[in-house]
């Protein structure tokens, strides 16, 4: 007969069957190995497109999520100055679109 041990570690070593998204499995590993990291990044990205609009994220070179903060890369010296105007508000729009994002402040380059 076996141990007790055995049909428990039997019973909670089985696999799930259920298909699951890539940004899941991967979720559920670094959270289970208590590595914290930000896996929003295309959905800040998103957000910035849809609160920007299209014009503007043609007019941007290069847009990057690294500690908790957007860096923006624009080439044009007048939208530069027009982005850092309106950067706080555009802040508070991703944080109330993506509540978990933990986005601090946007730099824009």
């Amino acid at each position: 007969m076996k141990s007790k041990n055995y049909v428990d570690k039997i019973r909670f070593n089985v696999r799930e069957t259920k298909e699951k998204n890539i940004k899941d499995v991967l979720k559920d590993f670094f959270s289970y190995h208590h590595i914290d990291a930000n896996l929003e990044e295309d959905g800040i990205i998103a957000a910035w497109r849809e609160i920007t609009g299209e014009l503007i994220y043609k007019l941007t070179s290069k847009i990057v999520v690294e500690n908790n903060c957007l860096y923006v890369k624009v080439n044009s010296p007048a939208l530069k100055q027009e982005l850092m105007l309106v950067r706080t508000s555009v802040l508070e729009k991703i944080k109330t679109k993506l509540p978990n994002c933990g986005l601090k402040n946007i730099y824009i380059k």
